[in-house]
């Protein structure tokens, strides 16, 4: 049986065994990378775009771009065979409703430093109004994907029993 794992935001993924990585996205982007000749995937889960003058974290897209494909490359994988595919970034908070929003930030980070490397996208859902739980299988490089969909309450007040 192929072990499982939840990455949270701000984790880093990237494993030679076979494992089912699983998140949950809103906002944030996770990307997933996958090098068919070695057999390693790894997958980063980010929730900012650019760390600027915060601590380096992977909660940051650009940090978590370089340290995912640091860890590739420690797994063996060369750039030249690494395929992503990217997820995420929809319009969740209810600010923002133009084209900068946190989402199309965290998207377009990705996007930027994947061109940058010479790295293809070979699949993308990126954008929208719901989130996405994602469930990437390493081995293979396949992600599923499932829309999250939510239903309001139809009386507000329930929630504020004591």
């Amino acid at each position: 049986m192929t072990p499982a794992f939840f990455l949270p935001p701000g984790g880093i993924c990237c494993r030679v065994e076979a494992t089912v990585v699983s998140t949950i996205l809103g906002s944030c982007v996770a990307v997933c990378l996958w090098d068919k000749q070695q057999g390693v995937g790894g997958m980063n889960h980010f929730l900012l775009p650019r760390c600027g003058g915060s601590p380096a974290t992977t909660r940051y897209g650009d940090v978590a771009m370089a340290r995912l494909l640091a860890a590739m490359e420690r797994l063996g994988c060369q750039t030249q065979n690494v395929r992503a595919k990217v997820f995420g970034g929809a319009a969740v908070l209810p600010y923002g409703a133009h084209a900068a929003t946190v989402g199309t930030q965290n998207v377009a980070v990705a996007l930027e430093v994947l061109q940058s490397r010479g790295i293809p996208v070979i699949a993308r859902r990126t954008g929208g109004q719901c989130g996405l739980f994602l469930r990437f299988h390493t081995a293979i490089g396949r992600v599923m994907v499932r829309e999250l969909t939510t239903v309001p309450p139809t009386d507000t007040r329930a929630a504020l029993v004591n």
